[in-house]
């Protein structure tokens, strides 16, 4: 029997997920199908039950990565540290929840050859932000979460939280009172992604404040942070690399696969250029 896989999200419509797994599947000759599903937050709990529950596995997205938790038979060591999943293996029945944000994200990281070092700026507070956040206090960072007046309270309730969490304090600016100069800054928000292409999270003259930019958003893979980045000659990075390293560690979870670096990056140019061709016509 084929074994069926799937990601969620709300909304799923830009997702590369399911080129990147096919691919490596292929590599792997391993005999699988994989969809994408569109679940909005309130459905959350009936799609599990109906749909989820049939699948070999998935991966989860925006804004799915905490609230899945709760409908799962388990953690294993990376969910619980980063409080977030963005993989569920079905085990004999029993659903585990997986992260692999954190090693796609320092991944992605060495291969625009930016360090993970002293004051980093971390815009948004959700479940890939969460990740980022802990790497940055594991790696002796001193860490800012960025955000709006809007999400604000928000804000500082997750930061508590991961305060409390790993035992390090945790500063929470609105975008007004970001004035001071880090050497990194990373964008852990949807702002950017296809098709808002023309949004970012901080205005331009606040990217003079980073010796470094990186964006998690892949689609499109040169945001419009990166671009103003790039133009200011900051070291930037963009979040395709972290998404097909995670993907590639999401299969050892799956099934046991692992992948070496020359796969992985070839399956990056692979999904660069079809991204190109699907959302560039």
């Amino acid at each position: 029997m084929v074994k069926k896989y799937n990601v969620i999200g709300f909304p799923i419509g830009h997702t590369m997920s399911p080129f990147i797994h096919k691919e490596f599947f292929a590599i792997k000759g391993y005999s699988a199908e994989y969809g994408k599903l569109e679940i909005a937050p309130e459905k959350l709990g009936e799609e599990f039950s109906h749909t989820l529950k049939n699948l070999a596995g998935f991966n989860v997205t925006i804004p799915h990565k905490v609230e899945i938790i709760k409908y799962l038979n388990g953690l294993d060591a990376s969910a619980k540290e980063y409080g977030a999943v963005n993989v569920v293996a079905n085990k004999n029945g029993e659903f585990i929840g997986y992260n692999t944000d954190a090693y796609g994200f320092l991944a992605g990281l060495r291969l625009a050859k930016i360090e993970l070092r002293g004051k980093v700026l971390v815009y948004g507070f959700g479940g890939a932000a969460r990740t980022i956040i802990a790497e940055a206090i594991k790696a002796g960072c001193s860490v800012t979460v960025g955000t709006t007046k809007a999400f604000l309270d928000s804000a500082l309730a997750t930061v508590k939280e991961l305060s409390a969490l790993f035992g390090s304090e945790i500063k929470v600016l609105c975008d007004e009172e970001i004035v001071d100069r880090y050497n990194l800054l990373v964008n852990a928000t949807p702002l950017g992604m296809y098709p808002k292409v023309d949004t970012m999270p901080l205005t331009e003259d606040k990217i003079d404040l980073f010796d470094a930019v990186y964006d998690i958003v892949y689609n499109p893979q040169e945001t419009k942070l990166l671009k103003v980045a790039a133009r200011k000659g900051k070291p930037c990075g963009g979040g395709l690399s972290m998404l097909v390293a995670q993907a590639a560690k999401a299969h050892e979870y799956f099934y046991g696969a692992s992948f070496t670096e020359a796969e992985v990056l070839e399956v990056v140019e692979k999904t660069a250029k079809e991204q190109e061709a699907i959302f560039n016509e």
